[in-house]
């Protein structure tokens, strides 16, 4: 059965059963983009523990990068001289 066989079914339906079909067909996809709005955001820390490891985390690396530039710019100083 081609696709093209089944569209001309649904050509055929009276008007009130095509227009339900319709919304039955809308509201699917409705409840499929409403359900994918819904799902949890993945990349959020729950837990207060998680969050504070975290921040930690990245102010050590703030600090590392802090440090990383700065013995980088020792080391250019020095070649310089």
């Amino acid at each position: 059965m081609s696709s093209r066989y089944r569209i001309e079914q649904v050509a055929d339906l009276p008007p009130a059963a095509a227009t339900a079909l319709a919304m039955v067909v809308f509201a699917l996809i409705i409840g499929v983009a409403w359900a994918l709005l819904r799902l949890p955001d993945s990349s959020r820390l729950r837990s207060p523990a998680a969050r504070e490891r975290a921040q930690r985390r990245k102010e050590s690396q703030r600090r590392q990068n802090k440090l990383r530039a700065r013995r980088e710019a020792l080391q250019r100083k020095s070649a310089r001289r």
